[in-house]
């Protein structure tokens, strides 16, 4: 959201490393703090396997709120993922992060953002990431947590028990943040602003008229989308025949929603036929592939995710969900 992010700019931060850097990197001197069920991380993710730049992931727990332990507010006292570290350079938040090594990396890779010598191309490239990026993923991924009648069947990881978890975290991150603020004096502006924000955030999924009001402008974004799909054709991707980072943002978007259970609301079933081929031909692709998490994944996720009170009060449902996961996983990998 950028007036967070405006916001957050004013404040008395340490100054965040952007340096260049040279050639022959070597893997550890890249180093990416994520979760690879984070929107923001897993286009950074998308774009580094892309590019073929060689990183070392450090996965950062989510569900147990890792982001805000004292050692990673060290490295961003925002309490955000994703997080780049090029030797000593520490670049935060997804679309520096993809501008980062774009522009600083100075490596011989594939671009995905000077995709094209017509400027029309690249101001369309700029227009649709700026559009995409615009959207707010974590209210629509929570916000249908909320208004579950509103979507239709959630996939993997967004089921039932991951789904409540994730929703009770939701109604208790604002005091969370709070008592976080006090035992964290060096990001005490920024983790009570982010709570003021919660609450605000909460407050649209908690509503269904201000959830819609999201869904509708997802749904004017598409709309524009696949407009300029079927100026492409079918063989091209978003804004010319080359994969750009307009595609990435528009692929993690596409895939979020489907996860959710909204893909009927904006394409499928022949509501917006280009958009439906372009999310099949994105999902083949080996960036894309490696950047979305596998089942054995998620059926980990799914059990390491649940606080500990949570499996003891509720034990026998917990494993019983684990069985009927097991049980479709092995259905699905026959």
């Amino acid at each position: 959201m950028h007036y967070v992010q405006k916001y957050l700019d004013k404040l008395h931060i340490p100054k965040l490393n952007s340096t260049p850097v040279s050639n022959g990197l070597k893997t550890n001197n890249i180093i990416l703090y994520c979760s690879y069920y984070s929107f923001y991380s897993q286009k950074v993710l998308m774009a580094l396997y892309e590019k073929n730049i060689d990183f070392e992931p450090i996965v950062i727990d989510i569900t147990k709120g890792e982001q805000y332990s004292p050692w990673f507010l060290e490295i961003n006292p925002r309490g955000e993922i994703p997080v780049l570290k090029v030797n000593n350079a520490i670049i935060p938040d997804s679309t520096r992060i993809m501008d980062y090594l774009e522009l600083y990396l100075d490596q011989e890779t594939t671009p995905l953002l000077e995709v094209s010598q017509d400027s029309k191309v690249l101001m369309n490239v700029n227009r649709f990431r700026e559009l995409i990026e615009a959207l707010p993923a974590g209210v629509i991924t929570v916000g249908s947590f909320f208004h579950q009648h509103l979507c239709g069947s959630p996939k993997l990881p967004f089921i039932l028990p991951v789904r409540e978890v994730l929703k009770s975290g939701d109604l208790t991150s604002s005091k969370n943040l709070r008592r976080l603020a006090e035992e964290n004096p060096k990001a005490k502006d920024v983790l009570l602003y982010k709570a003021e924000i919660q609450d605000r955030k909460h407050d649209i999924i908690s509503n269904e008229d201000e959830y819609m009001k999201i869904l509708n402008v997802v749904e004017e974004v598409l709309a524009q989308v696949e407009e300029q799909l079927l100026k492409q054709g079918e063989d091209n991707w978003l804004c010319c025949e080359n994969f750009s980072i307009a595609d990435i943002n528009l692929g993690i978007l596409l895939q979020r929603l489907w996860e959710l259970g909204l893909e009927d609301r904006f394409w499928a079933g022949g509501k917006r036929p280009y958009i439906e081929n372009y999310f099949q031909r994105i999902r083949k692709r080996e960036s894309f592939k490696k950047t979305i998490p596998s089942l054995p994944v998620h059926l980990k996720m799914i059990v390491t995710s649940q606080p500990p009170v949570y499996v003891g009060a509720a034990g026998a449902v917990s494993i019983s969900v684990v069985i009927a996961i097991a049980y479709v996983f092995k259905k699905l990998l026959r």
